[in-house]
């Protein structure tokens, strides 16, 4: 099952770093040193510097107003890591766990009548899956147009049979770096599609850490544990976007259909609409393509959050090895009073990503970096919370393989109530997880610390 994925990408870009020697040296994370800030954009205009605190201020609430400068260069600091602008207008709708975020999904492809795009690491042939292959084919029955991006690792143990029944039904499907050296360059293996995105008809967008997998069959308020876990019940976080920002993701999913070799639709204005603001979100695509000049957007967006954040900093991550740099920015925010708190996996479905990312918990744990660990149900959510205002839900991990070699989008979304949202549910997990304390996780036992010392040796390409 879905359980020995992971290690396969492993052993694949284990491989490919062998073959190119090239572990060591190739793809150093670093931010910038100026950059230009990202405008912000209204009805698909940039907005004059005299009009932005009104937009801003409308976003951010009456918790920020006590901190305007603090919060001011905050958003400075992250305009100018963005890749693409952020834009005013949009609503934010957070889908926690499977139930909830298919529903949400099922509703807005059940309405479509022009066309449905879906990008994603894993489509799996199983009774989720195919259940939604079978609304994919009944949309395009109808006359919408449906077009597929899947991983070629992330669905390795999906048959071929399964796609070709789609592209059967009229439904156009593109495979990302396929696993074979005549239609993939080897040096580009390591390079997965790891992104997930929804568009439908052009007006509203899905994104964050969900697959397409009966792992979301049933919700993590189950609390399958570790065992059951493995195969159900994950906790992940998704977002619906409805708003301008939407043309972002279509772009991003467009992009990269075509370069897969993908036919582009026409230039019809059913693909990107003229949106009307919707909501007082501003939003942003923050997209990595794993390529070198590409790769570091995302890296630099959750870099520069942390180094200028004032109050808190509450992460939720399934993957977290971070970098040197972003692990000491974190343990610096702690010396300026942040409340720095982390929810971590307890087990997971890689015990080799699993060992390696424990082998930072010491030197954050001294820092005064809190961690707590999801013990109830297996953890795959990406998402952020900064300070009152700014959240983040996407598709990266905080490791090397999400910021340099991986195909990622994480919307970065500016608003109080967006902002509320996620505290609530940070909250929940807190509630239901264990701290752990930097006296017990030193009484580790020495097996222990040795898979954590073995396993770092590999995180640049887990």
């Amino acid at each position: 099952m879905f359980a020995a994925r992971r290690p396969r990408l492993q052993a694949v870009a284990v491989f490919a770093c062998i073959g190119t020697a090239a572990c060591a040296t190739s793809g150093d994370l670093r931010a910038p040193e100026h950059a230009a800030v990202q405008p912000i954009v209204v009805a698909q205009a940039a907005v004059a510097p005299s009009k932005e605190q009104a937009v801003l201020d409308k976003a951010v609430g009456e918790r920020s107003s006590s901190r305007d400068a603090q919060l001011q260069q905050l958003l400075d600091a992250v305009r100018q890591s963005l890749s693409s602008p952020l834009v005013a207008g949009n609503t934010a709708h957070l889908l926690v766990d499977g139930p909830a975020t298919f529903a949400a999904i099922d509703a807005a492809i059940s309405h479509a009548h022009h066309h449905i795009h879906v990008e994603t690491y894993i489509f799996s042939d199983d009774d989720l899956g195919r259940k939604f292959a079978a609304l994919l084919i009944e949309k395009r029955r109808q006359g919408v147009h449906v077009r597929i991006i899947y991983d070629a690792v992330g669905s390795i143990d999906t048959p071929g049979s399964f796609f070709t029944e789609l592209q059967d039904a009229g439904v156009e499907v593109q495979e990302f770096r396929p696993l074979n050296p005549v239609k993939t360059y080897f040096w580009k293996f390591h390079n997965r599609d790891h992104r997930k995105i929804i568009v439908v008809d052009g007006q509203v967008a899905f994104t964050g850490g969900l697959n397409i997998s009966a792992t979301y069959s049933s919700s993590s308020s189950s609390k399958p544990g570790p065992e059951a876990g493995l195969e159900e019940g994950w906790r992940d976080t998704h977002v619906r976007i409805a708003g301008p920002v939407v043309q972002q993701f279509q772009k991003l999913f467009l992009e990269t259909w075509q370069q897969l070799g993908g036919e582009m639709p026409p230039p019809e204005r059913e693909y990107y609409p003229d949106l009307k603001e919707q909501g007082g979100a501003l939003i942003s695509a923050v997209a990595s393509s794993g390529q070198k000049e590409k790769n570091e957007a995302i890296y630099r967006t959750y870099l520069a959050a942390v180094r200028n954040s004032v109050r808190r900093i509450w992460i939720t991550q399934a993957y977290f090895s971070p970098p040197e740099e972003l692990r000491d920015a974190l343990i610096d925010a702690v010396k300026r009073s942040v409340d720095v708190r982390i929810i971590v996996p307890g087990f997971t479905d890689s015990k080799l990503i699993l060992h390696a990312s424990r082998s930072e918990y010491d030197a954050l744990l001294e820092g005064g970096v809190r961690l707590i660990e999801a013990r109830n149900a297996l953890l795959h959510a990406k998402t952020a919370l900064i300070d009152d205002s700014l959240a983040f839900v996407g598709s990266a991990n905080l490791d090397y393989r999400s910021f340099l070699h991986n195909n990622e989008v994480t919307a970065v979304i500016l608003e109080d109530e967006t902002a509320k949202r996620m505290e609530t549910i940070f909250r929940r997990d807190l509630d239901q997880g264990k701290e752990l304390t930097l006296a017990e996780w030193r009484e580790r036992p020495l097996w222990q610390r040795t898979k954590e010392k073995f396993s770092s040796l590999f995180k640049f390409w887990l």
